[in-house]
């Protein structure tokens, strides 16, 4: 993990939502099991700016289910509680490369030469997409702008 699980915590709700003390990366695999409550990652779709649309997109679900789970406040499924949390790592590390979420958001709504001119919000549906930004921000982060 590229941010410290603290971190990806407060992008999921922490304590509000997850009702288990989430101190290291072993936690994270048991969160994963258990599946993370909708509630989670309808914070962190806050936290982004995301519409139920995209989000649902990321997590590969129909928006109507998407919704449908948030409000019978279900679990997520493995699959998706793992991409929440990456997205959540993601997200931290993009607040820490630009300081504040209006920038942040601007970068991910614009079209980067390096990621074949597609914006960010683009990509994130995959594992690959992910970590193709997440590579950009520790670029970015390292004043690597190409």
């Amino acid at each position: 993990m590229q941010v410290s699980v603290r971190k990806i915590m407060e992008g999921l709700g922490g304590d509000r939502f997850v009702k288990r003390p989430v101190r290291h990366e072993f936690d994270l695999i048991d969160i994963v099991k258990e599946g993370l409550p909708m509630e989670s990652v309808a914070f962190l779709q806050t936290n982004f700016g995301f519409t139920n649309k995209e989000m649902s997109h990321i997590l590969a679900i129909s928006e109507s289910t998407y919704q449908r789970r948030i409000r019978a406040k279900e679990r997520m499924t493995q699959d998706e509680t793992e991409k929440a949390i990456s997205l959540s790592e993601l997200y931290a590390k993009g607040i820490d490369v630009f300081r504040n979420q209006s920038d942040f958001e601007t970068w991910l709504q614009t079209k980067i030469p390096a990621m074949g001119n597609q914006r960010p919000t683009a990509i994130l549906d995959s594992m690959i997409g992910r970590q193709h930004v997440m590579d950009a921000l520790n670029r970015i982060l390292h004043g690597i702008f190409s």
